[in-house]
């Protein structure tokens, strides 16, 4: 007779599977949209054959033969180089190919084959510790690509709702732990540890889910050494003898005069092109000369048109004052007032800080 911890473990089992191959019917329809959709639709279908698999071990017998778990284990470590695929390809569009793709799964997937034919628990162990050497160097990779990734988009962009990837570092070590404690819940044979299991298992994989389908694909130069392709806004020539940053007195007056921080989605190109020049002076001329990116010189000027409405005292919410301001979100115009005022918008007053 099954125990009760038991037929919860298979309960939520049966749910992880269910969430997979939900998830895999709506990105069906979504995958056309990016390749990064596209992978997180098979890293679906191939989740839920994982959950599929062990429905073996319903039959008599398999959970307690020491040859066929280790075999399933072997498989389920293939999840580490399939989501280290998904997280790159997150970090760098098109930097997984075919080769790139094989060279990171073939491994895992030679090793569970000898498993099957040469049973030995040394091997076992190298697949586990070959799992968990790739989950260290992902978790390290990952770090320092999102860190140069939120570096660029500030750089180019005068918003981040949707391009951020700060949510990545978070299930970055939220995956290596996941993946220790899996080891360990394997090791111990215990329901509760499935039913733990399976239920992190669909917490995560719904925060990816969610994030994914939000986020906006950008190619983003230098992460994972992918070979960037300059656009044709960076092969503008300058004349000979002329200076680099010959917009620097007038880039001020353009953005106050045109008020181009209007503009939600304002890229650096954009003012690129009205300077008569190019995005990489811009950015150094931002950087360099004025000590910061694209995405706070842009955001200061919002936050000072706010202040005026402010001190206005009119009607209007915060919302409304953001969005008139060019502001994407309340939250994003709460941050960059709070760090350029030193206050909130709420608590601002005339000549304050």
């Amino acid at each position: 007779m099954e125990s009760f911890p038991e037929n919860i473990a298979h309960f939520t089992h049966g749910m992880a599977f269910m969430f997979f191959i939900f998830v895999a019917i709506h990105l069906y329809w979504q995958q056309n949209k990016s390749r990064l959709l596209w992978f997180l639709f098979y890293e679906a279908i191939f989740f839920a054959f994982i959950e599929m698999k062990d429905i073996a071990y319903l039959i008599e017998g398999v959970w307690y033969t020491h040859y066929l778990t280790r075999i399933y284990m072997s498989i389920d470590m293939w999840i580490v180089p399939f989501t280290m695929l998904f997280l790159f390809e997150l970090m760098s569009p098109g930097w997984v190919t075919l080769r790139r793709a094989l060279t990171l799964t073939m491994p895992s997937v030679i090793l569970s084959l000898l498993l099957i034919l040469v049973p030995s628990d040394i091997l076992f162990y190298g697949i586990v510790g070959y799992s968990l050497l790739l989950g260290s160097i992902s978790v390290f990779v990952v770090f320092m690509a999102s860190a140069q990734y939120e570096n660029y988009v500030k750089k180019n962009f005068s918003y981040t709702e949707g391009l951020s990837v700060s949510w990545v570092r978070t299930i970055i070590v939220i995956l290596f732990v996941y993946l220790i404690l899996w080891i360990f819940i394997h090791g111990y044979e215990n329901w509760w540890g499935d039913v733990l299991y399976y239920l992190i298992t669909i917490t995560i994989w719904s925060y990816i889910y969610f994030y994914t389908l939000q986020h906006a694909v950008i190619e983003v130069p230098g992460i994972l050494l992918y070979r960037f392709q300059k656009n044709e806004n960076d092969c503008f020539e300058l004349e000979e003898n002329s200076h680099p940053y010959h917009f620097a007195e007038t880039v001020q007056q353009v953005m106050e005069e045109e008020r181009l921080y209007l503009n939600s989605k304002l890229h650096i190109t954009d003012v690129a092109s009205i300077l008569n020049t190019n995005r990489t002076y811009l950015s150094e001329y931002l950087n360099k000369q004025l000590n910061t990116t694209f995405y706070d010189y842009v955001n200061a000027f919002r936050v000072e048109m706010a202040c005026g409405l402010l001190t206005n005292k009119n009607k209007q919410t915060l919302e409304q004052i953001a969005e008139e301001c060019g502001f994407n979100s309340l939250s994003t115009f709460k941050r960059s007032f709070s760090k350029i005022k030193g206050c909130t918008p709420s608590k601002y007053k005339p000549h304050a800080g």
